[in-house]
């Protein structure tokens, strides 16, 4: 497959709100909770700009803009650079699939408090949601809110217009574009690359952040990894209710030794199942065995994604530095001890 990888550096001006109608549907067993209102996402009748553009007039001039090619796949992903010689760490921010642009604006406060503290951060554009079929129990509903005129209108014969017209129109119409992988895929081969760049900075330790639905995603992947030691810090978990997505019950057997952190407000607006999901997942991981995984509820209501959220980012800036760096730097340090023997002459022998 074929794999590129082109840089842009991008001279952009001072970040704007992120405008556009939510990508994707849930099915018809999904709860009914709408996307763009529970992130606060702008809606706009403007036009679907080409993200390009967009970019340009959300963000900074030192945000470097990757953008990358998988196979027939065109994606961007935002890279700040460490504001220290010497990075931390890498973070790889992984946005919520269902907001569609507004993922430049939920990862945005973190992306820039954490480049500040020392650590190099790349936000990963997500893929879209796969097109879920509407219920068949949904099409009288929308039928009776179109109208007798409408939908007389719209079951009318098309043959009224002039055959010539319509073979005209046929012959103008562009060729129909082959259909997208499905999302497992297109989610799998975009981490891939994304992380390759965090891997290539050979960047220590790596920790990935999920927002919302999301994590599941990303847990399924993190699960797959051989000798995977990257963290995780999920960051308001849901469900992806879509018919192929991961379910959490089935996430946890294989993350023994990953260190994860699950931080979750409470109350979420347009998700009242947020804390009982919450205790869900908490026993999960404790039936799982997984000894490395803390769960934090954020006080506070969620009032939306913001430019600058720095009693957020204090947190989880403070969480990743207790959860993760810490135990990180005491393993490292007992591998020493461990070691140091091992260097020393055998008694009676002269020391060099």
């Amino acid at each position: 497959m074929k794999k590129a990888l082109l840089l842009l550096a991008l001279a952009l001006p001072v970040p704007a709100q992120a405008s556009e109608e939510t990508e994707g549907t849930a099915s018809g067993a999904a709860p009914g909770f709408d996307m763009a209102e529970l992130y606060k996402v702008e809606r706009s009748s403007a036009g679907d700009l080409p993200l390009d553009s967009k970019l340009r007039q959300l963000l900074p001039a030192d945000t470097v803009v990757l953008t990358m090619e998988v196979g027939e796949q065109r994606f961007h992903a935002l890279r700040q650079e460490a504001d220290r010689e010497e990075a931390v760490g890498g973070l790889l921010l992984v946005p919520d699939p269902a907001i569609g642009t507004a993922w430049i604006e939920q990862v945005e406060a973190l992306r820039f408090d954490m480049a500040q503290k020392g650590w190099l951060t790349l936000a990963l554009e997500p893929p879209r949601p796969d097109q879920q079929p509407l219920p068949e129990r949904t099409l009288p509903v929308m039928q009776s809110f179109a109208g007798t005129s409408s939908a007389a209108s719209a079951a009318a014969p098309a043959n009224s217009e002039p055959q010539a017209s319509e073979t005209d129109s046929s012959a103008n119409q562009e060729p129909p574009q082959p259909p997208l992988p499905p999302f497992a895929e297109r989610f799998t081969e975009r981490m891939d690359l994304t992380l390759e760049q965090l891997t290539t900075d050979s960047l220590e330790p790596i920790v990935v952040i999920a927002f919302g639905r999301a994590t599941p995603w990303v847990m399924d992947y993190l699960s797959q990894q051989a000798d995977s030691d990257r963290s995780l810090v999920m960051i308001d978990p849901m469900p992806d209710f879509s018919p192929e997505a991961p379910l959490f019950a089935n996430l946890w057997d294989n993350l023994e030794e990953t260190r994860i952190i699950d931080a979750y407000h409470s109350p979420l607006q347009g998700y009242p199942q947020a804390a009982p999901d919450a205790r869900i997942r908490k026993g999960q991981a404790r039936r799982a065995g997984i000894d490395n995984y803390l769960q934090v509820r954020i006080a506070g209501p969620f009032t939306g994604w913001q430019e600058e959220m720095p009693w957020l980012t204090a947190k989880i800036r403070g969480l990743i530095k207790s959860e993760i760096l810490a135990p990180l730097a005491e393993e490292k340090e007992q591998q020493q001890e461990v070691q140091a023997p091992q260097a020393q002459n055998p008694p009676g022998m002269p020391g060099n």
